[in-house]
């Protein structure tokens, strides 16, 4: 592996040149000495040390992206679009797992406090309460709905209400009436907007939801399991899942209990997790669209070290992706 002693060798100048040059250091070293450098250093793959360059002076290229639990699909698929377009802009990214444990705001500003992260990404909704000095000094960026309401918070997401009215549509459009809705948490500000979505949707076609049909989970797959009782006794004829996590433990309860999915009842689910291709039957459902959430996180990190305007809200679309998990009413 090259270190700087081969780059200064090859290009012809002194260590300390070089490094000027690698640290964009302001000095009055020509532009033919500054290419000699460069072109040195990439012809030999020589990167610099980052993490020995952030002790020195006090920034990284170090982002820290914070996740609730690695272990679900839908948070590691996340985190390897954010991997590959941190790797694109020449940053690392670091990978905090709370696993599901609440952290307090002291505690949370601790860890950026003792760390040396250029930005940090939350898509963990147990960390709030932040003011607005602590965002901008930290270079935070929300990749959920928490504090959405705040003027000056950055966020990048999906758009929540839309998929919600999108889902619903779906299913109206195919005849059902009778739908039941597996929610988030009470707390979680996606859930409120996706189910805001779908109520608009069923004012717009004139369809009557019973809250009654209406059921709280936390996205996970034992909360699906459960709410498959549920709806099996209030009898629906399709059901919208919030999180596929959950959509996987309604196919289950469905199946040990010989009902078919669509033939007795159709599901359109949210997230599309790469497991909908592999299940039976295979899931329907709306696409949060992570290349783009990614890509325009790691966009907006980079824009915010540097110093720059950044739009401080981006809403990405979703789509609905058609498989096998929903019918028509007959």
């Amino acid at each position: 592996m090259a270190n700087i002693k081969d780059v200064a060798k090859l290009a012809g100048v002194s260590i300390t040149t070089v490094s000027m040059v690698l640290n964009n250091t302001k000095n009055k070293i020509s532009e033919p000495t500054k290419k000699k450098v460069l072109d040195a250093a990439k012809s030999l793959n020589y990167n610099a040390n980052g993490y020995a360059k952030a002790l020195a002076s006090q920034k990284s290229n170090i982002i820290m992206v914070v996740v609730p639990d690695i272990n679900n699909p839908f948070f590691s698929a996340l985190v390897k679009e954010l991997t590959r377009f941190a790797q694109e802009y020449s940053y690392f990214l670091y990978i905090h797992n709370t696993n599901n444990k609440k952290i307090g705001k002291d505690e949370f500003l601790n860890l950026l406090a003792n760390n040396i992260f250029a930005a940090t990404l939350v898509v963990d909704r147990n960390v709030n309460s932040l003011n607005e000095d602590d965002l901008r000094k930290h270079n935070i960026i929300f990749l959920d709905e928490v504090d959405f309401d705040s003027r000056n918070t950055q966020i990048v997401t999906g758009n929540n209400e839309m998929g919600g009215y999108l889902a619903m549509e779906y299913l109206i459009k195919r005849g059902f009436k009778n739908i039941g809705l597996l929610i988030g948490p009470r707390s979680t500000a996606n859930s409120s907007r996706r189910l805001s979505g779908a109520i608009k949707a069923a004012m717009n076609y004139d369809i009557y939801i019973d809250y009654k049909n209406i059921v709280h989970g936390d996205y996970s797959y034992e909360e699906g399991y459960k709410a498959g009782e549920f709806f099996k006794e209030k009898n629906v004829d399709a059901i919208f899942s919030f999180a596929d996590m959950s959509s996987y433990g309604l196919i289950n309860y469905f199946a040990e209990n010989d009902i078919i999915i669509p033939d007795d009842i159709s599901l359109i689910s949210y997230d599309n997790l790469f497991l909908n291709k592999i299940i039976s039957p295979r899931l329907t459902s709306l696409d949060q669209n992570l290349k783009e959430i990614a890509k325009n996180a790691i966009r907006m990190a980079d824009e915010l070290i540097r110093n720059k305007t950044v739009q401080e809200k981006i809403m990405v679309e979703p789509k609905i992706i058609e498989r096998e998990s929903v019918g028509f009413k007959k």
